[in-house]
Parts: C-alpha cells; structure tokens; sequence
C-alpha cells in the first residue's frame, strides 16, 4: 500500500473511511468506462430511392441500378463496391502449378474511389463505388475442351425439371459429344410440345439430348435408364452413368481424365458413399446417384441380362441398382471421393470455400442447400474449369474463392490449414466425426465470420464476367460487391 492510516498520524473518522471509499469506486468506474464502455457506431443515414421501398445510405457514393437493386432482393443498401479482376494466364501453366490458396499482397478493399473532376466539368461522370486498381490474378492455363463421345449419362425426371435443369447440364455437356438420355413422366398439358421445345433449347445449348416418354414411377423410370442405355450403346461408348437432375460435374475435362485411370474394358460399378454416415447406416455401401452412378460397359450390360430379375425387387433408385450389381455380378462398388452425394444442409459453404481441388461432381445445390452451379461456373468462361473454386487471400485478410464468395473469418486464418468449415448442421443424428470419412479434417462453424455470397452473374457478349455478391445485415444495411471478369 501507498500509505496506511495508522493512529495519531491520520484519525480513522467515520467520514475519513467514507471518503477514501468513495475515491476507491469513482476510479474504479472512470476506469471501466475509459476502457470497456463500447464506442458509439456512426449511424448511417437514410435516403429512399424515387418510386420504390428501397432505402439507400448516404455512405453509397454512386447510383446503382434499381432494377439490378430488385433483382438482388436489397431492401437497405449500405455499401456498394465495384472492382475489375484481370485474370493473368501464363500458357506454361498447368492447374499443379499454381497453389489452390494463393497470397496477394494488397487489399480486396480500400477506401479509394473513382470521383469526378470537379475542375473539368466537361468530364464524364464517373463512378464514386468504383475502386480504380484493378486485381490481377494468375490462373492456370485452361484445359481444352473435353471429347467425352465415350460416356453416355441417364437421368430420370419431367419435363419441366429437365427444362430448368439444361442450362446447369450444358456447363458439362455442351459440345463434348456426350449424349444425355432422358426418360420423362408425360407432361400434365401438351407433352409433344414440352418435348419440341426442349429439343430445340438443347440444340440452341449444344447438348445431344435423346427423349422417351415413361407412364412408370419415378423409381422404376429410373432403373428402367439401364436396358435404354445398353441398347443403344455406340461403338465407342465406354460408360454409362444414371445422374440426378440436379446433379452437376464442375469440370468435363476433369471427369474424362478421372475416368480414363480405370479399366472400362472390365466390369466396373463406380461412384460416392454419401457424406454422412446416417445416410449409409440407411442406404448402406452404395453409390449414391446424385454424385453419379457409373457402369463401365460390361457391366451394363450384365445388368441388362438380369434387368427382370432386379426389377422385381422391393430395391428402388440407385440402391436397386447397388443390389443388382452385388446379387447378380461379383463386381463391387469402387469409391472415387472425389464425386460427392453433398448430403449437408442447410449451408454447404464450408465445403466450396476449403480450398481443396476442384470436385468431378456436387449435388443438392438447389434443395438441400443453396449454391447456384450454372452462375457459380459462369467466370469459366474467362479463365476456364480449373480457376473454379481457386482461393485468394488479399493483405486485409478476406479471401475470394471464385466463383463463390468473398469471406473474412473473425481469427487469424493459415492458408496452409487443411480442415474444412463444418458450416452444415447435424443431420440425422449425425456428428462431426461421422463426416470426416469423407470430408475430413474439419473444424467448427465461424459463427462471427462476414460473407459475401454470389447472388447473380451475367457473361457480356464481349465475354466478360459480371458477378454480384451479397453480404446480408438486417440491422445496418446490405453490402454489394460487383466484381467484373477479364482476361488480360
């Protein structure tokens, strides 16, 4: 202690006592106040858009498009900010050259900003949300495009499905020679004329689409895709894979050479166990059809010879195909983990953020969780399938993974960790460990983390790459990122 009160140097009064308790409280809470008492947050103000429920702060300094604004579902808009990405291809580069997380020193964000020259007012208006520096990212050389005339795919749905399922089929099939084989329930209205019309958007996509029409149920339909498949077998056909209709292969390239490393010549029964091991507790060790079902062509046609057989079966969908192959041939399920059932839900982000290579296919991106595949691959056009899902890590600490997001995690983030964001919930009864078979390392959900998720893109006639992305707040405000594509 500084001092003491001793008898007969200070008296220890009642009034004394009470006084030097009081200092003791009032630094006491001086102190609390100085360095725990949270700052006030500068408040935004609010300005409505002309005609409509928009609200617009004061802190965007440009004028976006309402209609973009509407399409976005922004109903209070905080931030807008807009950015250039030239995407930077050295010819010698395959994807094993360059790292899946690469580090840029500069930040994705900055307060500069592209202003009007108020001395010169004959110059053209310019855009206050524009950051003026473009981003150079070095990408891969992108792969040719993909001959797949050796695999035949099967898919069971209607036709309304197929219709909004070709645009996501013509990222993969569109002008590699593949044939997609579709078995439709007849339409509710005019079923020809649902037909023509998807033969023509199909011709107009460049996918070679084949139509039948089925009165069966979905689960026999879907079975019944392996007699059609084996009929009408071409002489170069080396497998034939059964696919959802929301099943979606990020890169055809990439799929041809994972099949290439397996002997089609031998009877082959390929595809994914699904993430979670509830889901094979129920189904049990079988290729689940969403990640695909693939069937080299002996086997197809073994199957064929026993169609009647398993037909019977009280089996249905991919697990009636599983047990035919297994009570009928002495072939067994071969796993490729690279193909994915994507049983997580609802917020698969995780999983397209983890910086790992490229998956051959995802499923249930438009069911069990939201990740728009079709718009998610439009920057392909610009650097190609394999700067898909590639991460940048910027000196600010926000990471882009393209094509995705642009997330900034609330801890100091090693691009060189491996584990993946658990970011689904617990499914059935399932538990963290009963995912790592086929997704582990893991870690736990960033409850803090700040995200901008990919909520639209547009490719220009020009060939370049518009993408909004969206980082929602109810209390302060939506933020808006629009990034726009070239190559240098």
């Amino acid at each position: 202690m500084l001092f003491q009160l001793r008898e007969g140097l200070f008296p220890a009064s009642w009034a004394w006592k009470k006084l030097l308790r009081f200092a003791v409280i009032f630094v006491a809470i001086t102190g609390f106040t100085i360095f725990f008492w949270p700052e006030a947050v500068p408040q935004k103000s609010p300005v409505h858009a002309a005609n409509t429920n928009i609200t617009v702060f004061d802190s965007v300094t440009c004028s976006p498009e309402i209609s973009l604004l509407q399409r976005l579902d922004i109903k209070r808009l905080a931030q807008y900010t807009r950015r250039d990405v030239i995407v930077d291809i050295n010819p010698d580069n395959t994807p094993d050259d360059l790292p899946m997380t690469q580090l840029l020193d500069e930040p994705l964000f900055t307060p500069e900003r592209v202003v009007r020259d108020p001395k010169d007012p004959s110059s053209s208006p310019l855009d206050g949300c524009q950051i003026p520096t473009p981003l150079v990212v070095r990408m891969p050389k992108p792969p040719p495009r993909a001959n797949a005339s050796h695999i035949d795919f099967g898919v069971a749905t209607s036709i309304s499905r197929l219709n909004e399922s070709l645009d996501a089929f013509a990222h993969w099939a569109a002008y590699t020679d593949t044939r997609i084989f579709a078995l439709l329930e007849p339409a509710e209205e005019d079923t020809q004329k649902g037909m023509d019309y998807l033969f023509a958007k199909a011709r107009a996509l460049g996918v070679e689409l084949l139509i039948e029409i089925s009165e069966d149920d979905y689960l026999r339909r879907y079975f019944a895709l392996i007699p059609w498949l084996e009929a009408n077998l071409r002489a170069e056909t080396q497998w034939a894979c059964i696919i959802d209709d929301d099943t979606f292969f990020p890169s055809m390239h990439n799929l041809v050479a994972a099949l290439d490393a397996y002997d089609h010549t031998k009877p082959m029964y390929i595809g994914s166990l699904s993430e979670a091991l509830p889901q094979i507790g129920t189904f049990g060790l079988i290729a689940f059809g969403g990640a695909g079902v693939f069937l080299s062509r002996p086997l197809l046609s073994e199957i064929t010879n026993v169609y009647d057989e398993c037909e019977r079966t009280d089996y249905t969908g991919d697990r009636r195909i599983a047990n035919c192959v297994y009570m009928y041939t002495s072939t067994r399920l071969t796993v490729d983990h690279r193909l994915h059932q994507l049983d997580l839900m609802p917020d698969a982000s995780g999983f397209f953020e983890s910086g790992r290579e490229l998956p051959l296919s995802v499923h249930h991106w438009k069911s069990w969780f939201k990740a728009d595949m079709p718009k998610i691959s439009m920057v392909s056009d610009v650097c190609g399938d394999s700067c898909l899902l590639r991460r940048f890590h910027f000196s600010d600490n926000w990471i882009l993974t393209t094509g995705f997001s642009v997330v900034q995690y609330s801890y100091p983030y090693d691009v060189k960790d491996l584990t993946m964001e658990m970011t689904w919930e617990e499914n059935n009864g399932a538990k963290v460990e009963q995912y790592l078979h086929e997704l582990g390392p893991l870690r736990l959900k960033d409850e803090m983390k700040k995200s901008y998720a990919l909520e639209d893109a547009k490719i220009e006639e020009s060939g370049v790459v518009t993408q909004w992305l969206v980082k929602r707040d109810k209390s302060m405000g939506d933020e808006v990122l629009e990034l726009t594509w070239r190559r240098r």
